[in-house]
C-alpha cells in the first residue's frame, strides 16, 4: 500500500473547494511521512534551539516599549542589546529601508524556495530515495529551521514593514525609517505582501508543527511527543505578543499588553511544564526550563510596572538572580503524577483524565527497565488496580487461570517481565472499557490501535480500530496519525502474511473472506461496466463521453482488482477459489487468454496441493487417520497443561524410535531427543510461540533423534503449526530416514569434545556400546588421536580424512573401554564436524560427527579424479565443413594434435570435473519451470556458449566486435538486404513482443515515453516561460535604466543651471568692482577696501564652483543625448570677442574656460584696472551679456531636451518590448491551444480506434461479458471452471473461431454522437494566465508613461524653477550695467530695449512659476510643497538663514521694510517694482541734465558729483545705483534669492527622486510579484496540469487493453497505432 493509496481509501465525490483541500492534504501528509523518514537531528543541536527560542521570548521584555519599565537603563539597555541579536530586524535598523526590504524579500525567497522543493518533493514522491535525498535532506533542514529557531525572525521582519506610527498630522511614518511614508505607493504593496505572508507563513507553521512529530512513544527521538497542538500555542503566543509590542505604542495600553502576555504565558507553562508533552526526558527538560524562565520573566516585568521606584527598586536584579535558580529547580525536581493513578475510572466524565494516565502509564512502562522509582510505582499502581477492580474479567485475577496463561503469545515473551506484561495487558483493558464510555473519543481509538500494534502484537486488531476512528469526524493532525499508522500496520502485516506463508490462521482466514468478496465485487462492476461500454458501442451514433468515461472507470477498478489481486496472493488459504474468479475474469471478460489460463492452472495445482497439505495435516488434529500414515509422524500440545507433551503418533513413529504409544503419550518430547539437545529444546519452543517465526516451518531439516536404547537416530524432519477450536498451537513433525550407500557412524560431542551420544552402526566400526559412556567421559580425541589437529578441515564443506588406529583404544586410560572387541584393521574415514548452537543465548552447545568409511576402491577413484581431468575440443574442418570433437585427456588426442595444427588459437576448452553429485545440484537437475504456456521446459541452453568463425578463430558472439571493422568498409548488395531483413526482423520480433502478451503491452503503454503531443506542450511552455522571463528581466532592467538616466539628467540640469548662476556672480561682482572704481557707492575707503575683497572673494569661489562642476558634468556625459555633448563638448559656434576687432569660435566647454581664465586674471588685478578700457573687463562684460549668455540659455535648453529625450527614449523601448510582449503571448496562446487541442485529439484518436471494430465482434465481446456476468451470479461457489480440460479446450477453440469469423464481417461506418471530453477549462486556464502575465508588462507600461508624463509635466516647473536665481541676477546686472554704460550691447541689442523687456519677462517668468506650481500641485513631493510654501507663503527668513549662516536673521525679517519676511510672493513683485521704478527714474534723467535730482529721489539718495564734472545727467544715472531700491534688489538678488531659490531647487530634486525611488520600488515590488506569480503559476498549476494530462493520456492509452490481443493482431490500423503512437517505432520500418 502506497501513501496515494492509503490516503485516497475515504476520497469521496466532492467539488471544486473541497477537491482543492483534498488535493493540498494530500501533498502536506505526503511531505511529512518522507521528513519523518529517517534520521532526525541530534538532542544537542534541539535543544539548542530551544535555548535560543528562549532569548527570543525573553527579546519581548525588553523590547523597544518595554525595556524601560524595568527603571534600570543600565542593565536593561544591555540585556537588550544582547537580546536583539536573536532576530533578523535589528540588524537592518541602522541601514536605511531600501535594506529591510531587501531582506524582507530575500526572506520571502528562502521560504518560497522552501515550498517549491516542498511541491517538487511531494509531486516526485515515487523517484528513488537516492535520486532526491539532497532535496529532502535541505527541505528538512529549512522545516526544522522555520519551525523553531526562525519563526520569531521571521514574523518580526514582517511585522516590522508595516511598523508604523502617526507624526501627529494625519499621515503615517514608518517606526525606524521616518522618512519612508507609511501606506502609500510602494509601501502598500509592501504591507499587503507582509500581512499576506504573516498569515501564510503562520498557517505553515501551524500545520507542518501540528503533524511533523512522532506520535509514538520513543524517548531516544527528540520529536517524540502526546500531541502536536502544543505548537499552535507556542506560535500564537509569539504571534500575539510580538504584535502587541510592534503595532500597540501607546503607553497607557502597556498594563493590557502585559496582562495579555501573562496570561499566555500560564497557558503554555500549562501545556509544556505541567501537562509534560514530550516522550524525550532531555527535551522535556528543556522546554520546561524555557517555559518557566519566561514565565518567571513576564511576572516580574508585571511587578516592575506596579511596583518598581513606588515601593522598591531591583527588580530586574531579582529577575537575573531567579534565572539560574529556577532552571536549576525545574532541572533536579521530577514531575510525580501520583493523582493520575488514582483516577477511579467508573466515575470519569472527562477522556482527557484517560488519555493522561494511560500516557503517564505507558511512560512508566518504558521506564521500568532502568529506573527502579518508575518499577516501585508501577508495584503499587498493580496492587491498588488489583484491589480495586470489580470487573470479573479484569486481568490481574485471571491471569494465572490456565486457560488463559498460554494463549496469547504475549505471555511467551522471556524478554518482557511479569511487571510490563501486567501493565501491558492492564492499558489494554483500560483503553477497551474506556472506549465503550466514550466512543466518539478519536483520541482514545487511535492510542489504542498503537498499544494494540507495538506492544500487544495485535495488528489487525489495531488496523480495525483506525478504521472505526477513520469514519468518524477527524481533525487534521488526526487524520494524519491514523493515515500513517495504517500505512505501518499494513506493512507490518504483509511482512507477516509474507513470513506465514502456510499457517493457518482465523483471521487470516476471515481477512481472505472479505478481500475475496471485495475482489467479486470489483469484477461484477467492471463487467457490467464494460458490457456497458460494449452496448454503447453498438450504437450507430456511440456516446463519445460515455465512452470515455466507462473506460476511465474501468481502469480504474482494473487497477484495484490487481492491487487485491496482490493482496490475496500473499495468503495461502484456498487461494484456488479466488483463483478460479480471477483467471475466469481475465479469460471471459478482459479476454486475456494466456494470463488467465495460466491463473486457472495454477488455481488446480493449488487446489491439489491444498486438498494434500490438508489430508496430511489438517486431519491429524481429529487423530483418526494418523495411523494410516506412511512416514512417522508425532504430534506436540503447547498448551499449558500439555506444554511439549505428546499427544499422539503413529506405529511408523513407534517402530523408528522402538517405543510403544501407551509408553509416549503424555510424555514429553525429549524423551527420545539426545540429552544434549533437552537442555534447551523446551526454551526453543516457548521462543517459537512468542516469536512465531516461521522460518522453520514446512521445511525439511537434519536432526537426531534418540531411541529406547539411547542410539542417535539421523533423519529429516518436517514441522508444520497447526490451530486448534481451543486457539492453542499444536506442532505435526513428520519424520524422514536417512538412507546411507556408505558405512556411516554418528557422534554427537559436548563442548569439550566428551562423546554425549553416538549412532548404533559405531559398534561396528569400533565395537563401543552406550553402556561404555556411562561410566567415565570419553574424549573424542583418545579414539583419533589427530582429531584437533585437523579440527578446521573437518569443519570445512566436504570435510577431511581421518584416520583410525586400533592400538589407540588399547592405549586409552579409560577401564570400560579395555576390554571390548574392536576391530584390529587400520580404517580411514571422511570426517564432518558440525556445531549445534543454542539459539537462545547464540552460544556453541556441541558438535556433532559424522564419519563415512572410505574403502579401497574408492581411495583409488578418488586419486584417480583428483590427477584426471576431461576436456572437451572440438575442431572445425574445412573441406568436409563440419565440426569433430570428443572427450580427450589433456592433450593426447589425435584431434586435439590436429586442431592445434590447424591453428593455434583455434581451440576452445571446457573443463569438466567430476565430483558427486550432491543433493542440491540432482535437484536442480530434477526442476522444470512453467514456461508462458503453462509448458514445461528444460533449459537445454544451460552452460552452452554461442561461438563464431572468423579467421580461422573461433569467438564468443559477446566478443568486442571491433575486429569486424575492416569488413564494415566494403558493403554488398547482399549485406543491404540483410540490413532490410533486419529491419523487417526488428518490427516483426517487436510485433511478437507486444501483441502475443497482454502484459508487455501494459507495460509499454504505462513504461512507454513520454507522449509527443506532452512533450510538444511542456517545449512550447517551457520557451514561452523562459522567453516572458527574459522579457520581464529587460524591462525591469530598462525601467530601472529610466529611472537612474532620469536621475542622472536632473542633476545634469541642476549642475548646468547652478553653473550659468555662477559665471553670472563673477559677471556681477565684475561689475560691482567698475562701479567701485568709478566711486559710485557712497563708502568710505575702509569700506571701499573690504568691498573689494569681498567682491573678489565671490569670483574666486565661484571660479572653484564652477570648475567642480564641470567636472561633475563631464563625468555623466552617459547620461548626455548626442546633441547635447556635441554643443558642449565639440559644436565650435560660440562666438567670443576679446576686443572691438578680434573674436574667435568655441565650444561651450572651451568658452567657459575662457571665461574663468578671465575670471582669474582679473582676481588679481588692481581695482584702477576695472573699466571698460581694460580688454579683460571688455572680454568678460561683452561675452556673458551677449553670445555667451545666449549659449548658456541654449545649453539649459539642451539638459531640459536631454532629460525629455531620455526619458521618452527608455519609453519607445518599453513600448516596443509590450508590442513584443503582447505577439509572443498571442502567438503563445495559439499555439498552445493547438497542443492542447492535439493533445485532447490524441485522446479521442484512441476512442475512435473501437469504431473499427465489426459489429458482430462488439457483440460477441458483450455475449462473453453477458455470460461470465450469468456464471458469476449463479455459482455462488466461485467454480467457474468445473467443467473438465477438453471440455474447456473445445470452448476455447469454438470461441476462437467464433471470433475470427466476426472479425471477416463488414465493418459499420459510425460517427461519434459528441465530443465532450475536450475539458477546454484547461485551455481557459491557460489563456487567464497569459493574460494575467499579460497585464504585468502592460502595467509596466503604464509605469513608464506615468514617469514621462510626470516628468513632462513638471520639468517646466522644474525649469524654472532652476533659472530663477540666474534670471533674477541677469536682470539686475543688466540693469545696474545699463546705468554704468550706455554704449555697451546686451544680448546685441540696445541696452535699454532689454532690460525693459527683461523686466516684463521677469514677470511673466514669476506668474508662469506660480501658474505651474498651482498646476502640479497634485504631481509634486510633499516635501518639496513644505518648503514651497516656506517661502513664498511663510517667512523664509528662517530657511535662508540656514543656508547661508552670514545672513543674520533680524536683518532679514526688517529687509525690504519687512516685505521679505511675508514671503517670496511678496519678495518677488517687491524686486520686480524696484526695477520698474528705477527705470522710471532713469527714463527722467537720460539726456535731461537739467532734471531735479532731489525731487525725483524722493529721499532714497543723495545726490553725488561722480564723474567730478559737469556731466549732470551721467552722474543721475549712476546716482541710480545708490538708490535703495537698488541697493535692495543688489543685496535680494546675490544673498536671499540664491540662497532661497538654491534650496527650492535642491527640494524639487530631492521630491523628483522620491518619486522616481517610490516608482522603481512600485516596478520592483510588481516584479517580485510577477516572478512569484510566474513561479506559482508554473510549479503549482502548471506542472501538476501536465502531471494530469500525461495521466490522463495514459488513462486513455490504457483503454486499448480493453480490446482482446487477437482482435488487435487481425487489424492493422491498431496494430499500427501501437507501433508509431505508443512504442514510437521508427516509421522507416
Amino acid at each position: 500500500m502506497d501513501i496515494n493509496q492509503a490516503f485516497s481509501l475515504n476520497k469521496k465525490k466532492k467539488g471544486g473547494i473541497s477537491q482543492i483541500t483534498y488535493s493540498a492534504k494530500q501533498l502536506i501528509f505526503t511531505i511529512t511521512l518522507q521528513l519523518l523518514n529517517g534520521e532526525q537531528q541530534p538532542k544537542i543541536l534541539n535543544c539548542l534551539a530551544i535555548f535560543i527560542q528562549y532569548f527570543q521570548l525573553t527579546s519581548f521584555l525588553f523590547g523597544e516599549n518595554i525595556w524601560k519599565i524595568w527603571k534600570n537603563l543600565s542593565v536593561s539597555q544591555r540585556i537588550h542589546s544582547f537580546l536583539q541579536c536573536f532576530l533578523f530586524s535589528p540588524y537592518i535598523q541602522p541601514q536605511d529601508y531600501s535594506s529591510l526590504v531587501i531582506m524582507y524579500y530575500v526572506c520571502i525567497g528562502v521560504f518560497m524556495f522552501m515550498t517549491m522543493l516542498a511541491i517538487y518533493k511531494g509531486l516526485n514522491v515515487k523517484k528513488k530515495k537516492e535520486e532526491n535525498s539532497w532535496i529532502l535532506l535541505i527541505l528538512k533542514i529549512l522545516i526544522n529551521l522555520f519551525l523553531s529557531i526562525l519563526f520569531l525572525p521571521y514574523i518580526d521582519l514582517f511585522i516590522s514593514i508595516i511598523d508604523c506610527e502617526n507624526d501627529g498630522n494625519g499621515n503615517y511614518q514608518h517606526y525606524y525609517f521616518p522618512n519612508q511614508q507609511c501606506w502609500q505607493e510602494a509601501h502598500i504593496i509592501h504591507g499587503i505582501i507582509a500581512i499576506i505572508m504573516i498569515l501564510i507563513f503562520y498557517g505553515f507553521c501551524i500545520i507542518f508543527g501540528a503533524i511533523y512529530y512522532e506520535f509514538q512513544y520513543n524517548s531516544a527521538q527528540v520529536n517524540s511527543q502526546q500531541n502536536g497542538r502544543i505548537s499552535t500555542y507556542l506560535y500564537t503566543y509569539q504571534l500575539i505578543t510580538i504584535i502587541l509590542q510592534k503595532l500597540i505604542k501607546d503607553q497607557k495600553f502597556q498594563y493590557l499588553e502585559i496582562i495579555v502576555i501573562l496570561i499566555g504565558s500560564l497557558i503554555l507553562l500549562k501545556k509544556f511544564h505541567i501537562e509534560q508533552p514530550f516522550y524525550s526526558q532531555i527535551i522535556q527538560k528543556c522546554w520546561s526550563i524555557t517555559i518557566t524562565l519566561n514565565f518567571w520573566g513576564i511576572l516580574l516585568l508585571f511587578c516592575a510596572k506596579i511596583l518598581e521606584e513606588r515601593y522598591f527598586n531591583g527588580i530586574i536584579y531579582t529577575f537575573l538572580i531567579g534565572l539560574p535558580l529556577i532552571a536549576v529547580s525545574v532541572l533536579r525536581i521530577e514531575r510525580q503524577n501520583f493523582d493520575l493513578l488514582l483516577i477511579n475510572h467508573a466515575k470519569v466524565k472527562n477522556v482527557n483524565e484517560i488519555i493522561n494516565q494511560t500516557n503517564y502509564l505507558i511512560k512508566l512502562l518504558n521506564q521500568i527497565k532502568f529506573d527502579d522509582n518508575a518499577q516501585i510505582i508501577v508495584d503499587a499502581y498493580l496492587e491498588i488496580h488489583k484491589g480495586t477492580c470489580i470487573k470479573d474479567d479484569c486481568y490481574l485475577k485471571v491471569k494465572n487461570q490456565a486457560k488463559f496463561k498460554l494463549s496469547n503469545s504475549l505471555l511467551r515473551d522471556t524478554s518482557l517481565t511479569e511487571r510490563e506484561i501486567d501493565l501491558i495487558f492492564i492499558l489494554g483493558q483500560i483503553y477497551y472499557n474506556q472506549i465503550k464510555r466514550f466512543p466518539e473519543s478519536i483520541s482514545l481509538r487511535i492510542q489504542y490501535a498503537f498499544i494494540l500494534s507495538d506492544y500487544m502484537r495485535q495488528l489487525k486488531q489495531a488496523y480495525n480500530e483506525l478504521k472505526q476512528a477513520e469514519q468518524m469526524n477527524q481533525q487534521f493532525d488526526e487524520e494524519f496519525i491514523i493515515m500513517r499508522k495504517k500505512l505501518q500496520i499494513q506493512e507490518q502485516l504483509d511482512v507477516f502474511q509474507n513470513e506465514s506463508f502456510g499457517k493457518v490462521d482465523i483471521e487470516t482466514q476471515i481477512t481472505f473472506q472479505n478481500d475475496y468478496r471485495q475482489l467479486q465485487q470489483y469484477v461484477e462492476e467492471t463487467t457490467l461496466i464494460q458490457m456497458d461500454f460494449w452496448s454503447v458501442l453498438q450504437e450507430d451514433f456511440p456516446d463519445f463521453s460515455k465512452l470515455y468515461k466507462n473506460g476511465q472507470k474501468i481502469n480504474h477498478l482494473l487497477l484495484q482488482i490487481e492491487q487485491l489481486w496482490f493482496k490475496l496472493e500473499k495468503v495461502s488459504q484456498n487461494l484456488s477459489k479466488a483463483q478460479r474468479l480471477y483467471g475466469s475474469f481475465l479469460k471471459e471478460v478482459i479476454q486475456d487468454e494466456e494470463y488467465g489460463d495460466e491463473i486457472l492452472k495454477k488455481s488446480v495445482l493449488t487446489q491439489q496441493q491444498y486438498q494434500g497439505d490438508k489430508q496430511k495435516i489438517v486431519t491429524f488434529i481429529s487423530g483418526e487417520d494418523i495411523g494410516f500414515e506412511q512416514q512417522p509422524t508425532i504430534i506436540v500440545s503447547t498448551s499449558v497443561e500439555k506444554f511439549a507433551l505428546v499427544i499422539t503418533l503413529n506405529q511408523s513413529c513407534c517402530r523408528l524410535i522402538g517405543y510403544t504409544r501407551q509408553e509416549i503419550i503424555n510424555r514429553k518430547i525429549n524423551l527420545f531427543m539426545p540429552n544434549l539437545y533437552t537442555k534447551f529444546h523446551d526454551q526453543y519452543i516457548e521462543n517459537f510461540l512468542i516469536t512465531s517465526d516461521i522460518k522453520n516451518i514446512n521445511k525439511e531439516r537434519f536432526i537426531f533423534l534418540k531411541d529406547k536404547q539411547n542410539y542417535l537416530i539421523p533423519c529429516f524432519i518436517v514441522l508444520r503449526i497447526l490451530h486448534t477450536c481451543e486457539e492453542n498451537v499444536n506442532l505435526a513433525a513428520q519424520f524422514i530416514t536417512i538412507k546411507t550407500f556408505k558405512p556411516t557412524c554418528y557422534f554427537i560431542l559436548d563442548y569439550d569434545y566428551v562423546i554425549d551420544s553416538m549412532s548404533s552402526s559405531v559398534f561396528s566400526f569400533f565395537g563401543i556400546e552406550n553402556r561404555h559412556l556411562t561410566n567415565k567421559k570419553v574424549y573424542f580425541q583418545q579414539l583419533f588421536p589427530d582429531f584437533l589437529d585437523e579440527l578446521d578441515s573437518f569443519k570445512s564443506k566436504f570435510g577431511g580424512r581421518l584416520k583410525y588406529f586400533p592400538e589407540n583404544i588399547q592405549k586409552t586410560a579409560h577401564q570400560s573401554l579395555s576390554s571390548f572387541n574392536a576391530l584390529e584393521k587400520e580404517l580411514d574415514f571422511n570426517c564432518t564436524l558440525r556445531e549445534i548452537l543454542n539459539m537462545q543465548i547464540n552460544e556453541i552447545a556441541g558438535y556433532y560427527v559424522k564419519l563415512e568409511l572410505i574403502d579401497d576402491v574408492q581411495q583409488n577413484l578418488a586419486v584417480i579424479q583428483k590427477q584426471k581431468q576431461f576436456n572437451f575440443q572440438y575442431n572445425y574442418m574445412m573441406k568436409e565443413q563440419i565440426y569433430v570433437g570428443d572427450f580427450v585427456q589433456e592433450d593426447n588426442s589425435k584431434l586435439s594434435n590436429s586442431f592445434q595444427s590447424n591453428s593455434n588459437d583455434a581451440s576452445v576448452s571446457q573443463n569438466y570435473q567430476f565430483n558427486e553429485p550432491t543433493h542440491i545440484d540432482s535437484n536442480r537437475r530434477r526442476s522444470t519451470r512453467f514456461g508462458d504456456r503453462f509448458q514445461i521446459l528444460i533449459d537445454y541452453a544451460e552452460e552452452i556458449r554461442t561461438l563464431r568463425l572468423f579467421r580461422n578463430q573461433l569467438q564468443d558472439i559477446e566478443d568486442d566486435e571491433s575486429e569486424m571493422s575492416e569488413l564494415d568498409e566494403s558493403e554488398s548488395v547482399f549485406q543491404s538486404q540483410i540490413q532490410t531483413k533486419s529491419k523487417q526482423s526488428q518490427l516483426s520480433e517487436f510485433d511478437n513482443n507486444i501483441f502475443h502478451s497482454r502484459k508487455k503491452l501494459q507495460n509499454i503503454i504505462f513504461t512507454s515515453n513520454t507522449p509527443k503531443s506532452i512533450s510538444k506542450v511542456q517545449w512550447i511552455v517551457n520557451l514561452i516561460a523562459i522567453l516572458i522571463l527574459i522579457l520581464a528581466i529587460i524591462d525591469y532592467s530598462i525601467s530601472n535604466s529610466q529611472s537612474d538616466q532620469v536621475q542622472d539628467t536632473i542633476l545634469l540640469v541642476y549642475d548646468g543651471n547652478i553653473r550659468n548662476s555662477e559665471l553670472g556672480i563673477i559677471l556681477n561682482s565684475v561689475l560691482n568692482l567698475q562701479l567701485l572704481n568709478k566711486n559710485v557707492f557712497n563708502l568710505t575707503a575702509k569700506q571701499a577696501s573690504e568691498y573689494e575683497l569681498q567682491q573678489k572673494q565671490f569670483i574666486n569661489d565661484s571660479i572653484s564652483m564652477i570648475n567642480q562642476i564641470n567636472q561633475q558634468i563631464l563625468m555623466m556625459v552617459d547620461s548626455m543625448t548626442s546633441s547635447t555633448f556635441t554643443f558642449e563638448y565639440n559644436q565650435n559656434d560660440i562666438k567670443i570677442k576679446f576686443n572691438q576687432e578680434n573674436f574667435q569660435y568655441y565650444s561651450l566647454n572651451q568658452a567657459i574656460q575662457q571665461i574663468v581664465s578671465k575670471s582669474l586674471i582679473l582676481r588679481n588685478k588692481n581695482l584702477s584696472y576695472f573699466n571698460y578700457q581694460d580688454s579683460d573687463v571688455f572680454f568678460l562684460n561683452y561675452n556673458l551679456l551677449n553670445e555667451m549668455f545666449n549659449s548658456l540659455k541654449q545649453s539649459q535648453n539642451y539638459f531640459i531636451d536631454n532629460l525629455i529625450d531620455n526619458t521618452s527614449n527608455k519609453y519607445t523601448t518599453i513600448l516596443i518590448l509590450l508590442l513584443i510582449s503582447v505577439s509572443s503571448i498571442t502567438i503563445g496562446i495559439l499555439l498552445i491551444v493547438i497542443v492542447m487541442r492535439s493533445v485532447y485529439k490524441s485522446q479521442t484518436e484512441i476512442i475512435k480506434l473501437f469504431l473499427n471494430l465489426p459489429d458482430k465482434t462488439i457483440r460477441f465481446l458483450y455475449r462473453k461479458c453477458e455470460n461470465f456476468l450469468s456464471n458469476l451470479q449463479i455459482g455462488e461457489d466461485g467454480d467457474l471452471t468445473s467443467e473438465n480440460d477438453s471440455n474447456i479446450d473445445n470452448q476455447n477453440q469454438e470461441d476462437q473461431q467464433q471470433l475470427q469469423n466476426t472479425l471477416k464481417t463488414r465493418r459499420t461506418k459510425k460517427k461519434l454522437k459528441k465530443n465532450s471530453i475536450e475539458k477546454n477549462y484547461h485551455i481557459y486556464a491557460i489563456i487567464i494566465a497569459m493574460i494575467l502575465i499579460q497585464f504585468y508588462f502592460i502595467l509596466a507600461f503604464i509605469f513608464s508613461s506615468t514617469l514621462v508624463s510626470q516628468i513632462e509635466s513638471l520639468f517646466s516647473q522644474f525649469n524654472l524653477t532652476l533659472r530663477s536665481e540666474q534670471y533674477f541676477r541677469f536682470s539686475e546686472i543688466t540693469q545696474k550695467s545699463l546705468f554704468n554704460s550706455r554704449n555697451m550691447t546686451i544680448m546685441n541689442t540696445d541696452p535699454y530695449d532689454y532690460v525693459m523687456q527683461n523686466i516684463d519677462e521677469l514677470f511673466d517668468h514669476n506668474s508662469f512659476f506660480l501658474e505651474y506650481h498651482s498646476q502640479n500641485i497634485d504631481l509634486l513631493d510633499q516635501q518639496y510643497i513644505d518648503a514651497y510654501n516656506s517661502l513664498f507663503v511663510q517667512n523664509p527668513c528662517e530657511i535662508i538663514s540656514q543656508q547661508d549662516i552670514k545672513i543674520d536673521m533680524e536683518i532679514c525679517n526688517q529687509f525690504m521694510d519687512k516685505a521679505f519676511s511675508q514671503g517670496l510672493n511678496v519678495g518677488i513683485p517687491r524686486f520686480i517694482e524696484n526695477q520698474r521704478y528705477l527705470m522710471t527714474i532713469y527714463n527722467q534723467f537720460y539726456n535731461n541734465p537739467s532734471a531735479n535730482f532731489t525731487l525725483l529721489a524722493r529721499g532714497f539718495s543723495t545726490f553725488r558729483n561722480i564723474t567730478k564734472n559737469s556731466d549732470n545727467s551721467t552722474n543721475f544715472i549712476l546716482n541710480l545705483n545708490n538708490f535703495m531700491q537698488a541697493q535692495e534688489n543688489r543685496e535680494v538678488q546675490h544673498l536671499y534669492f540664491k540662497n532661497a531659490f538654491r534650496f527650492l531647487s535642491q527640494q524639487f530634486i530631492i521630491g523628483l527622486r522620491n518619486t522616481l525611488n517610490n516608482l522603481q520600488f512600485q516596478r520592483m515590488s510588481i516584479f517580485i510579484v510577477f516572478l512569484v506569480f510566474l513561479i506559482v503559476i508554473y510549479f503549482l498549476l502548471w506542472l501538476p496540469q501536465i502531471l494530469i494530462l500525461t495521466k490522463n493520456i495514459l488513462e486513455a492509452r490504457a483503454m486499448i487493453l480493453l480490446i482482446p490481443l487477437r482482435i488487435i493482431q487481425k487489424i492493422k490500423l491498431l496494430k499500427d497505432f501501437i507501433r508509431y503512437n505508443i512504442q514510437e517505432v521508427d516509421q522507416e520500418f
